[in-house]
């Protein structure tokens, strides 16, 4: 009721100011017809102004609808992946828990040894938990270009135990050639010892580093993914739609499967039989 009386205060105030000044520039300019214009005028900003509000109570109710279709999914994964210690919450820049979802269930599905994650968090955690329930001795490396992000994520990682599965490294963002293009990414060097790679989640660098940061990762991990590995390319908008279709025209043997998530999600696949 508070939101409604506020939105209802604005309404009336902005209607009342319009009115006020369309009336007053009307007696001065025709006053005969002063009182016919203000109603005019009266009538067409309060149309607007709940034009406006429409919009806004629309937008906030798909909102509203997008998070509470998320109950489900983060209702599953507690079910398929139950955890030590509560997850972070899956907000903001985190993964969306569908995403969470996802992960937990790929990793399932296709058993990987090694898993290589662009950024670090709360997926660091799901992916760790995966792997262990596999029972074999697979792990995940985060790759994250920020030092105090990635020591929080060792420290969730440290509190749930999970260091036998996970592993935060220290890649700043630096610039590197592909094509004969210039492109910040993460430094290359962490990767030297990371062959074989069965799953990734593209999750890095964020957007507000810097435009089309995310272009690099499918160029530099496609020769080192095993031959059935998985991309997992997470938060698709835009400028990631327009990284996809790079991708596309340039590595064409990678099929994408997009699919429809909260935040959005693309699997990259080399042809399967």
């Amino acid at each position: 009721m508070h939101v409604m009386s506020r939105y209802a205060l604005r309404v009336v105030t902005r209607a009342g100011g319009a009115t006020l000044v369309a009336g007053i520039a009307a007696r001065l300019i025709a006053p005969a017809s002063a009182a016919e214009v203000a109603i005019a005028v009266a009538a067409a900003a309060l149309a607007f102004e709940l034009t406006r509000v429409h919009a806004t109570f629309a937008r906030r109710f798909d909102e509203l609808e997008a998070e509470l279709a998320q109950t489900q999914p983060l209702l599953a994964l507690q079910r398929v992946l139950p955890t030590r210690a509560p997850l972070p919450a899956m907000h903001g820049y985190a993964i969306a828990p569908d995403c969470a979802l996802l992960l937990a269930e790929l990793v399932a599905r296709e058993r990987p040894r090694l898993v290589v994650e662009t950024g670090s968090g709360v997926s660091t955690l799901v992916l760790a938990y995966a792997l262990e329930k596999l029972g074999h001795d697979g792990r995940v490396i985060a790759l994250d270009h920020d030092p105090r992000y990635a020591e929080a994520t060792r420290a969730l990682i440290r509190a749930h135990g999970l260091e036998a599965y996970a592993t935060v490294v220290d890649a700043p963002l630096e610039s590197i050639e592909i094509g004969g293009e210039r492109h910040r990414w993460y430094a290359t060097r962490v990767l030297a010892d990371l062959d074989d790679i069965d799953l990734v989640l593209d999750d890095g660098p964020p957007r507000h580093v810097g435009p089309m940061l995310r272009y690099a990762s499918l160029p530099v991990l496609a020769p080192r993914l095993s031959p059935h590995a998985t991309f997992v390319l997470d938060v698709v908008g835009d400028e990631e739609r327009g990284v996809l279709e790079r991708w596309r025209h340039e590595l064409p043997e990678l099929q994408h499967e997009p699919l429809r998530t909260k935040k959005g999600n693309v699997l990259i696949r080399r042809a399967r039989d």
